[in-house]
């Protein structure tokens, strides 16, 4: 071996050593220890410019960019003791709480960051009912709220706070679980399959929407629903992931890698997208399928119980047994 051989040897060890020294482990997991919520079942969060919010059962906590951190329940807000906290949302610097309890629905509650406003059926003009499930704020920071049963509907910002609502038939024979707009089609989740509202058609309700139910959507139910590149539609399943090309549903489960089932909640992050189940966390690319990641990896619990990704790309993850935030994945996932 010559010198000038030995000098490039040399240099090459430097730059692998330096590009690990750069690459630090993923995933980063850090666990939130605040008492408000270290420990207890997180049943909502979002996360939007520099605000976090965790729903709790019956309470939210916020945490604020400038490290300001603030709890709100039926002590001092217009939440109910005696409801669950079903979604939380951040749209124009207000947060939005729905709430239902066993025997009956709680509307939804609205907060400026002083004053709480509560939005109920029949007060609240054009709210369908009470029972809201599901918040889905869009691109266009039009907000939307799905009903357990019988429909959605959407908030119209006025002095008076105003709702447009839509009925959808399939939902007086089911329920929903959750909503997605995809540019101007809106994406309803339900206990049978799923439902695609066409928002941009207004005239004839039987072109407003289509509608696929096992054995054409390859489960019974769809839990989340997201969007993909080439305006692909994913819906976390019972299966795996059942993935729309604009004509027909195809199955990517067990036999393509994914381990955590059943598929509650989506995260899209650029071309990854986030799973979230009672088996714990992975991540999932039309080009590769990321490893489980549970308890033993750091979570507080591998039961995830809610999702939600934040304006810098970390993911938020509310589980049974407390919160926990991971860092963005490498550029070369």
């Amino acid at each position: 071996m010559n010198c000038r051989t030995l000098v490039a040897l040399i240099l090459l060890c430097f730059i692998i050593g330096d590009a690990r020294a750069e690459d630090p482990v993923w995933p980063q997991i850090k666990t939130l220890k605040h008492p408000e919520i270290a420990g207890n079942h997180i049943y909502a969060v979002c996360g939007k410019d520099g605000v976090r919010i965790w729903g709790l059962r019956n309470r939210i906590f916020v945490e604020r960019e400038n490290g300001v951190v603030e709890s709100y329940s039926s002590e001092n807000s217009s939440l109910a003791v005696v409801g669950t906290i079903t979604d939380v949302a951040y749209a124009n610097h207000e947060i939005w709480v729905a709430q239902t309890a066993p025997s009956q629905g709680l509307g939804v509650f609205k907060f400026d960051s002083q004053n709480w406003e509560t939005c109920k059926f029949p007060d609240a003009p054009g709210l369908l009912n009470n029972y809201i499930v599901d918040i889905h704020v869009d691109k266009d920071e039009q907000i939307w709220f799905g009903h357990r049963f019988h429909g959605i509907s959407r908030y119209v910002e006025r002095v008076i706070p105003t709702f447009s609502n839509y009925k959808v038939m399939h939902l007086y024979d089911c329920h929903l679980l959750t909503t997605f707009m995809q540019l101007t089609h809106l994406w309803i989740g339900t206990t049978n399959g799923i439902v695609r509202l066409r928002t941009e058609q207004k005239s004839n309700y039987d072109l407003n929407v289509d509608k696929w139910v096992f054995p054409e959507f390859p489960a019974r139910e769809a839990f989340s629903v997201c969007d993909y590149d080439n305006d692909l539609v994913i819906a976390g399943t019972s299966r795996g992931l059942a993935i729309f090309d604009g004509k027909k549903w195809v199955l990517h489960g067990k036999n393509q890698g994914i381990k955590a089932l059943p598929v509650l909640h989506l995260q899209r992050n650029g071309h990854m997208v986030w799973i979230g189940s009672p088996a714990g966390l992975q991540l999932w690319s039309e080009n590769r399928v990321g490893q489980l990641i549970t308890e033993a990896d750091g979570l507080p619990s591998s039961n995830i119980t809610a999702l939600a990704l934040d304006e810098n790309g970390h993911l938020l993850v509310g589980t049974e047994k407390g919160a926990a935030m991971l860092s963005q994945p490498p550029q070369n996932y």
